[in-house]
Parts: structure tokens; sequence; C-alpha cells
């Protein structure tokens, strides 16, 4: 009997030891290849409750009309250098300067989401 009950303790610890080898050893696995599809959209909508609401708040950078992304560029700057969640109300400003570049302006409102 003692010999039975330490067989079937050695098989349960086999199969435990092997399941747990298989989900350690696919979890390892490497990313070959991915890609994004820019074509999908998406749409999230707020409410002004959804923020704290701060201060007027701008950054500018050089204005480069070869670049379709520098909208989000200036917004993306304004974010950070203002350390908010998101600029509402963003509007935007090309300013001609008569000598050097133009430069492009963000203004908006800081806000960042309330804690739940």
């Amino acid at each position: 009997m003692y010999l039975y009950k330490k067989e079937k303790h050695e098989k349960v610890l086999l199969v435990a030891s092997g399941a747990l080898s298989l989900i350690l050893l696919s979890g390892c696995s490497s990313l070959v290849a991915t890609k994004m599809d820019s074509s999908v959209g998406y749409l999230v909508q707020f409410n002004g409750g959804d923020f704290n609401v701060g201060d007027v708040v701008s950054a500018e950078m050089p204005y480069d009309a070869k670049n379709p992304n520098i909208a989000a560029m200036v917004l993306n700057k304004a974010i950070v250098d203002n350390k908010c969640d998101t600029i509402l109300l963003p509007r935007y400003e090309v300013i001609s300067k008569t000598f050097g570049k133009n430069v492009i302006r963000v203004t908006g409102r800081a806000a960042t989401f309330k804690a739940k």
C-alpha cells in the first residue's frame, strides 16, 4: 500500500512538473512580426466632468509643411511640457517669421483625468 501511494505521488509530481514546464516554455515565445493598420479609426467620448481643467497653455515648434503629423507632434509636445493628460479645445496657428523659420503653435486648456 505504501508503494502504491508513493508511485501515485510521483506520477502527480511528474505530471505537474511537465505541465508547469509546458506553460513556462510556451510563455517565452518570441514575437516574429506585427502589422499596425492605421486605417482603423476609433472614437472616444468624454464630458467635462471627466477632467480637472487647468490653465490655458501653449507650445510651439518649427513648422514643416511636408510633415503630415505636425499637428499631432505639437499637441504631444504641449502635453509633455505641461505634464497633463490632454489639451482641451486645442487651437493651432502657423506663425510666419520675417527672419527665420515659421513655427506652429497650439493653445488650449491643460486637463487631467479625474481619478475614480
